[in-house]
């Protein structure tokens, strides 16, 4: 895996504040134009203030903007969710227009969206639920693996006792 992509599994076990099982996340990935960077930033500012203002955008449970440790113009946007609606709803928010147009002006070299959801995965333990303060993570990992269709059933229990171990090890902190 590239550095880059390796950046949100311990970020989404410290992150991810009580959310509903049917809730749908997003990561986008977006490499900015170097000389945009500026009025990129300002963009941002209102698209996370806006999404995350209940009364701006109701579907939206939590909006992190983050910026790559290893490549300058790099971004990512982590966004959950309640539903598929509460994301139509985001797309049609003035905040989120700001950002629609700065992409539509050319500031973006290249963009990747990665849709996730937790639902299909059984046991309720995938999303963490956790208003401590140290849920406000400083520093993050993504890991994205391929796993072999024989072995889903393995990894989804190693996975579990790692998430469940973590959740509870953390609590003691």
């Amino acid at each position: 895996l590239a550095p880059d992509f390796c950046i949100l599994t311990a970020y989404l076990k410290s992150a991810v504040m009580a959310l509903p099982a049917s809730s749908n996340a997003v990561i986008v990935i977006v490499d900015i134009k170097e000389d945009r960077i500026d009025d990129f930033l300002k963009v941002m500012e209102k698209d996370a203030k806006g999404s995350r203002d209940k009364s701006q955008d109701p579907g939206c449970i939590r909006f992190d903007f983050l910026h790559s440790r290893d490549t300058p113009n790099r971004y990512y946007f982590f966004e959950f969710f309640t539903d598929d609606e509460g994301a139509v709803l985001h797309k049609a928010s003035a905040h989120y227009k700001a950002w629609a147009d700065f992409k539509a002006s050319g500031g973006v070299e290249k963009q990747e969206v990665v849709k996730l959801e937790s639902a299909s995965i059984p046991g309720g333990w995938a999303l963490q639920a956790n208003d401590a303060p140290y849920s406000r993570a400083g520093s993050c990992v993504f890991v994205q693996v391929e796993i072999k269709p024989d072995r889903i059933d393995d990894f989804l229990k190693a996975m579990e006792v790692d998430v469940t171990k973590s959740q509870i090890g953390r609590a003691h902190v």
